[in-house]
């Protein structure tokens, strides 16, 4: 089953970039352009690519091996990577969509599945369907993720930004991090939208009633709260 479809590498913005390649290399790596990199509903971006993968029907896998300048495509019951020094965007068309980022940037969409940064990354995740678990695991300048029946863990020395969409989330925060926690929908520091750990010691609940942080101090009030 022909999975995903389409590969770009400079290739939609213009077809004779395939054929005026000089170096045999990436003759090889780029040849045909389109379903080369496509077996078995896995799409590889090799290293050193920009590719864009259509996902016709699960299971949908994308893996970007790694200085990838722009690699993005759709998770459908399957997993998608973003290999070192990538910039990656992935959605998800059908859960279970997992994904995990080494890249520089990377934002993704978790569906009862997790999302994880690795050491150094800097991350936007969304949560499509529930449990969606985030998982930071340290030295991240920016981890933002959504939580959903589900754990978000922000690793030592990062930036952390979690919102719990129901009230059933758990927020951890590692030592020398600063961690912010948003309960639109439940009530911060109580059971179900809680800090579990919080390494600097005491959590601090914020004056707008939804938010909670341990390592930093809350954030201001938003433009439109300042209009008010």
């Amino acid at each position: 089953m022909q999975a995903l479809s389409t590969f770009d590498s400079t290739s939609r913005a213009s077809s004779s970039s395939c054929r005026s390649l000089l170096a045999p290399l990436l003759l090889l790596l780029l040849a045909g352009c389109q379903d080369d990199f496509c077996e078995g509903g896995t799409c590889t971006c090799p290293e050193g690519g920009s590719c864009e993968f259509e996902c016709e029907a699960p299971p949908c896998h994308v893996a970007c091996e790694g200085d990838n300048g722009a690699c993005s495509g759709d998770c459908a019951n399957g997993e998608c990577s973003c290999g070192p020094g990538s910039n990656c965007q992935f959605g998800c068309l059908s859960p279970p969509c997992h994904v995990a980022c080494e890249g520089a940037e990377c934002e993704g969409v978790c569906a009862n599945g997790e999302c994880s940064c690795a050491q150094g990354s800097e991350c936007v995740f969304s949560c499509d369907t529930g449990p969606c678990h985030v998982l930071c695991d340290g030295d991240n300048d920016r981890c933002d993720g959504q939580c959903q029946n589900g754990a978000c863990t922000c690793g030592p020395d990062s930036t952390c930004s979690f919102e719990c969409l129901d009230q059933n989330c758990t927020f951890s925060c590692a030592a020398g991090a600063a961690c912010i926690a948003k309960c639109p929908t439940g009530v911060p520091g109580e059971q179900g939208c809680a800090f579990t750990a919080c390494a600097a010691g005491e959590v601090t609940l914020c004056p707008d009633g939804e938010t909670q942080v341990c390592g930093t101090t809350c954030p201001p009030p938003d433009e439109e709260q300042d209009a008010e």
